[in-house]
C-alpha cells in the first residue's frame, strides 16, 4: 500500500506527462486548462512580456502555455523526470520556457525578478506551506502577483479528492493526504506573513457529469467547493 503525499508518483509516471492516453496526467491537464482561463481572465494582457516563474511546474503543461500567450517562462520542480520531460516538450514546440530542477521552497533564483509566481496543485503536498508561499513572495517584484489554487481541509475535500478519485482511478492511490490540505483562512495568514494581500478567492468543484462521461476530472466554478484559486499581490514597499 503507497503512503499518502507520495510523490514518488510524478517521478515514476513522468513520461507519461504528454501522453494524452494516460488518465491521470490527461485530468491534470484539463485541470491546468480550467486554471489557464482563470489566469488569462484575472491577467490578461499582462502577461504579455512579464517575467513568470511556476515552482512546481511537474511536466510544464502551465508553463508552456503561458509561454504561448507571451510571458518570459522559468518552471520550476523538486521531479527530475518531470523536468525533464517539460524540457523535452519545449523543445518539441520550440518554446523559449526553461526548466530547472530544484526544491520549491529554496529556489535559485534572484529575490524580485519576477512579475508573476504561479503555484498549481502544490501546496497540498508540502509540508510547510507557508514557506513556499513566502518564497514565492521573496521571487515576486513589489506589486507582483502570486495565483495558486489547493484543496480546503474539510470532510467533503477528504471524500471528493481522496475517497472518490482516488478510489476509482482517476488519480493514483497515495497521490494526496487530506490532513495536509489547507484552509483559505490559513493561507490568508501565510501570504499576510510573506507581506502579501489577498485579491480574490474562487472556489471550484468538479463538473461531476462531465467527469464520469469524459472519465477525466473537469472542474467548474462555484459558491462553495473542495477547492480554491487565490489571486494574491506583493504590497509594494
Amino acid at each position: 500500500m503507497r503512503r499518502r503525499n507520495d510523490l514518488e508518483l510524478y517521478e515514476d509516471n513522468a513520461a507519461a506527462w504528454w501522453d494524452t492516453q494516460d488518465r491521470f496526467f490527461r485530468s491534470l491537464h484539463s485541470v491546468g486548462g480550467f486554471h489557464l482561463e482563470l489566469l488569462q481572465r484575472e491577467w490578461g494582457a499582462g502577461l504579455e512580456g512579464a517575467q513568470v516563474v511556476e515552482l512546481g511546474c511537474g511536466g510544464g503543461c502551465m508553463s508552456l502555455a503561458l509561454s504561448e500567450l507571451g510571458a518570459r517562462v522559468t518552471g520550476l520542480d523538486s521531479s527530475a523526470g518531470s523536468v525533464r520531460a517539460a524540457a523535452a516538450e519545449a523543445r518539441r514546440r520550440e518554446s523559449s520556457a526553461e526548466f530547472l530542477c530544484a526544491d520549491l521552497r529554496a529556489c535559485p533564483l534572484p529575490s524580485g525578478a519576477f512579475d508573476f509566481v504561479v503555484m498549481t496543485d502544490v501546496l497540498e503536498h508540502i509540508e510547510q506551506p507557508g514557506e513556499a508561499v513566502r518564497e514565492a513572495s521573496r521571487l515576486l517584484r513589489p506589486g507582483g502577483r502570486l495565483f495558486l489554487n489547493t484543496f480546503d481541509r474539510s470532510w467533503q475535500s477528504r471524500l471528493a479528492v481522496v475517497t472518490l478519485a482516488e478510489g476509482v482511478g482517476l488519480v493514483p492511490r497515495g497521490t494526496h493526504d487530506a490532513r495536509m490540505f489547507v484552509r483559505p483562512e490559513e493561507l490568508c495568514e501565510y501570504g499576510r506573513d510573506a507581506g502579501l494581500e489577498l485579491e480574490r478567492l474562487v472556489w471550484e468543484r468538479p463538473a461531476l457529469l462531465r467527469t464520469v462521461l469524459s472519465w477525466t476530472i473537469h472542474l467548474r466554478q462555484a459558491s462553495s467547493g473542495v477547492g480554491f484559486s487565490a489571486f494574491l499581490a506583493k504590497v509594494a514597499a
